[in-house]
């Protein structure tokens, strides 16, 4: 992250916990950017809606805006916008209530490449308004923007939710070194209607339907379960999606030695 064209969300992030930017080496050359603010308005006179789990592709210009509004759907542990894969160089800028510029934000992710995270860890309410901006510092294409909350969840521990059609909820997951398989197990009481699907990704949420690792339907198989043989240790993700509303569903990680 370029130091000094992070300095107020360094500073934001001391008083709301937010997170800030890749982990990544690289950024320190890059210049600030120039854009006349008549383009900043157009660009927020054009701002389209993103869903809590839903990915979008997004592709612009060089020095091109484009902005996105993300209304928060439950309260969380942590709530994450961030940008993988396509080519080129989108920048990530996020605000809290109100449109970020490009010198007012809560957090700025301008590594090279289109590789960005920005991260809110606390006061992550249901319906707060939420507010992206994406710079072009170079052309980009088939860029995914995904925002999503989740909350952690425990190895070998039962959750219990409920679930609505077309919603998306994700659990993180910490998987320690040198285990033979990660299993996670859904399923809901007998008697009890409605259609769930499972989605599991290691390293970053999934990104359905294209970046998942594994996937279970519950509508093929009760409990629905999903496996990864010799997973990585870090961060695993698991995601919940309602293909139709369910009063109950209990969710389940585990890791296995064999």
């Amino acid at each position: 992250m370029h130091f000094t064209r992070a300095v107020s969300a360094f500073a934001l992030a001391s008083l709301f916990s937010i997170g800030c930017g890749e982990p990544l080496p690289g950024a320190e050359g890059k210049a600030p950017p120039q854009v006349a603010p008549e383009l900043l308005s157009q660009a927020n006179a054009l701002t389209t809606n993103i869903y809590n789990g839903y990915p979008v592709t997004v592709s612009g210009g060089l020095g091109s805006l484009q902005t996105f509004t993300l209304v928060n759907p439950a309260p969380a542990a942590k709530l994450s916008f961030t940008l993988r894969g396509g080519s080129g160089d989108a920048d990530l800028y996020v605000k809290r209530y109100y449109e970020p510029t490009l010198t007012d934000y809560d957090c700025l992710s301008d590594a090279y490449g289109s590789t960005e995270n920005c991260v809110y860890t606390t006061s992550v309410e249901d319906d707060q308004w939420y507010y992206v901006l994406l710079y072009g510092f170079e052309a980009y294409s088939n860029v995914t923007l995904l925002a999503y909350y989740s909350n952690p969840l425990p190895l070998a521990t039962t959750v219990t939710t409920g679930i609505n059609q077309l919603s998306r909820t994700v659990y993180e997951v910490d998987v320690p070194a040198v285990k033979k398989r990660l299993q996670v197990t859904a399923t809901k009481p007998a008697g009890i209607n409605g259609q769930f699907k499972v989605y599991v990704r290691q390293g970053s949420a999934p990104e359905v339907p294209n970046a998942v690792e594994c996937t279970a339907d519950s509508n093929v198989s009760l409990p629905a379960v999903c496996s990864i043989v010799d997973p990585a240790a870090g961060k695993a993700y698991v995601m919940i999606e309602g293909v139709t509303n369910v009063n109950i569903v209990s969710l389940r990680v585990d890791v296995l030695t064999k």
